[in-house]
């Protein structure tokens, strides 16, 4: 990504973001415009019936994806919560034997997206959108190609794009006079006290990454064979380790955890260490399943989705920022600020998939 662009793209979120009062799009309008095509999908859609989708692992993601069927009740949301890295391996044992179950998958794109691209499993999203609401380049953040994690444009589109911390830290247990920058993770005395989501895949990857991405190798190796942070799978056991103090850091705790301990009334300082470096797209993309069951249900859903409408919807449930420019910020931490431009790492970018490559198997070899 040129930083031109990048400039440009953080500049729109940030007028968007910073609008007392949100343009609202009008759905009806702009399905009104689209005659009886629409009306033709939509009624292809309810002879199907039902939508078979991957969510991301968390409660408050997919309550807000299974939103649809309040617009839609004649489509039923089969949502089933899957970290990517069990999702695409699930689904390739599935193709060998000959089942084609799932329709769409919602969620980051990680290393296993790209290859489940390559293995064939995938097809354009690009040419599903319809919806002039959603298909209005104006509206996104980067316009058009911008919403793409791949390079062709076509593939991957991405909603969220948030600045991302790599590390959180209980305040309450290290103050900011012990730990204030990213290069202090080093130091021998947060030994036993650094845990990390699964370095492999998801926001544990992305945070390594970005570790390599702006210290170098030498400092993730260093991190991971003198620190040896404590693996977890379990993303919400993670942001709890850190909020109960069992392991005070740590690296790829997600905002809608954090979030979601909070709905539940629990009070606690776990914020992020230093500048936000990630420039995440966190769980918030979109994979197309090829040879998907219920390809109508799957055109409509894909279009909702992209609505301002349902945007905000996500936004506001999740605590996550939407690309689109009509949408307030659900995490207003997570606010691209184009002063720190040259910090941010797009780790998940196809244009970056080799370092991310390259982390993992660091992890892989180093910690696993």
């Amino acid at each position: 990504m040129g930083e031109e662009l990048l400039v440009l793209m953080l500049a729109l979120l940030l007028t968007a973001c910073g609008s007392a009062a949100p343009a609202a799009s009008q759905p009806a309008a702009s399905v009104a415009s689209l005659g009886s095509d629409w009306d033709q999908l939509v009624a292809a859609a309810n002879k199907e019936g039902k939508l078979a989708l991957a969510a991301p692992n968390y409660d408050l993601w997919r309550k807000a994806l299974e939103t649809f069927s309040q617009d839609y009740p004649g489509i039923r949301i089969e949502a089933t919560e899957f970290n990517s890295r069990d999702f695409w391996v699930r689904l390739a044992s599935e193709r060998k034997a000959g089942q084609y179950l799932w329709d769409l998958r919602v969620g980051g794109p990680d290393p296993q997206v790209f290859e489940a691209r390559d293995a064939g499993s995938l097809d354009p999203v690009r040419p599903l959108l319809m919806l002039p609401e959603v298909t209005d380049a104006s509206k996104w953040v980067g316009g058009l190609d911008g919403l793409y994690a791949d390079k062709a444009k076509q593939i991957l589109p991405v909603f969220v794009a948030e600045a991302g911390y790599v590390a959180y830290v209980n305040r309450d247990a290290v103050p900011k006079s012990a730990l204030e920058t990213e290069d202090q993770l080093l130091e021998a005395k947060w030994q036993g006290k650094i845990a990390i989501q699964d370095p492999t895949g998801g926001a544990g990857l992305g945070s390594i990454t970005t570790m390599l991405a702006a210290h170098g190798e030498q400092f993730l190796h260093d991190f991971l064979t003198k620190q040896k942070p404590v693996v977890t799978r379990d993303q919400r056991q993670l942001a709890e380790w850190a909020i109960r103090n069992r392991y005070p850091i740590g690296i790829g705790i997600v905002p809608t955890d954090l979030e979601q301990f909070r709905t539940q009334g629990l009070q606690f300082n776990v914020q992020g260490l230093d500048i936000p470096r990630k420039l995440s797209m966190g769980s918030g993309g979109i994979q197309l399943i090829n040879r998907a069951p219920h390809p109508n249900a799957t055109k409509l859903y894909v279009n909702w989705l992209m609505t301002a409408k349902a945007q905000a919807t996500i936004a506001k449930m999740a605590g996550v920022n939407s690309r689109r420019l009509d949408v307030p910020p659900g995490n207003v931490d997570g606010v691209l600020d184009p002063k720190l431009i040259k910090e941010y790492v797009p780790h998940q970018s196809e244009e970056l998939l080799p370092l991310r490559q390259k982390a993992a198997e660091m992890a892989k070899a180093l910690l696993l």
